[in-house]
């Protein structure tokens, strides 16, 4: 009886060593990514607020996130950053973490599933909703600095070394008006006098926000001269439009 009681204690122990040292529970309290699991994607998304979104666009950018979160695995990244006038470029990300379990694919034996539900929704869909939030309920601005946002992009290392792939999302009505150039001013040779840039890893896709006041600007040409540049700095995928 003696050594059955000591073979199930030395069983119980390896048990829970296992438990503590399992890759699942080594992930950052701050960012929720794990670096002992691996990272096949970094969805990195810059939404234009410049102007407000529509109730359909809105939708749209609503139902695409959502469809991105529930697609994405575990512990892949997204870095999620709102464009306005208040900064010349991108300023902080208003989401930038790693995709955690959501408590119904965790093992009850090693973790809490209430507890780690809990954190998926306070740390990761919590953030996504007033990030998505912040840009319907945008005003009209003065600047739209896209291109400096894409220059940071590339400028400041948003990019995820451990991320196998890196998914860049544009949502924007494309309407560049900044000091480096404005299509207001010069149209779509706006776009074509930008200075290159490296987003090389990046497979990019802009969903192009139409507005109805900007029909005379949103033009064929203009599409063309985002296509080029995109084409040339990144893999360029798409550019998809979305009525107002």
């Amino acid at each position: 009886m003696i050594a059955f009681s000591l073979a199930i204690l030395i069983v119980l122990v390896i048990f829970a060593l296992e438990v503590v040292r399992a890759p699942e529970r080594d992930y950052d309290r701050v960012t929720l990514c794990n670096p002992s699991l691996p990272r096949f994607a970094q969805h990195i998304v810059v939404i234009d607020a410049s102007d407000t979104l529509s109730a359909h666009q809105a939708h749209f950018l609503k139902t695409h996130l959502a469809g991105l979160l529930e697609s994405a695995a575990v512990n892949d990244r997204f870095s999620i950053f709102v464009l306005d006038d208040h900064y010349n470029g991108l300023s902080e990300p208003v989401v930038d973490l790693c995709k955690p379990s959501t408590g119904s694919d965790v093992s009850a034996l090693t973790a809490n599933r209430e507890f780690v539900h809990a954190l998926y929704r306070e740390r990761f869909e919590q953030p996504l909703d007033r990030a998505i939030a912040t840009a319907v309920g945008a005003g009209e601005q003065p600047v739209s600095p896209i291109y400096e946002a894409l220059s940071d992009v590339a400028a400041l290392n948003h990019f995820d070394p451990a991320a196998e792939n890196i998914h860049l999302t544009i949502v924007s009505d494309m309407i560049q008006n900044s000091r480096a150039g404005s299509v207001f001013k010069l149209g779509s040779a706006a776009i074509d006098r930008l200075p290159l840039i490296d987003l090389r890893r990046a497979r990019t896709r802009v969903y192009w926000l139409d507005r109805e006041k900007y029909q005379r600007y949103q033009t064929a040409e203009l599409q063309a001269s985002w296509q080029d540049y995109l084409g040339s700095v990144s893999r360029l995928e798409a550019i998809q439009r979305v009525r107002n």
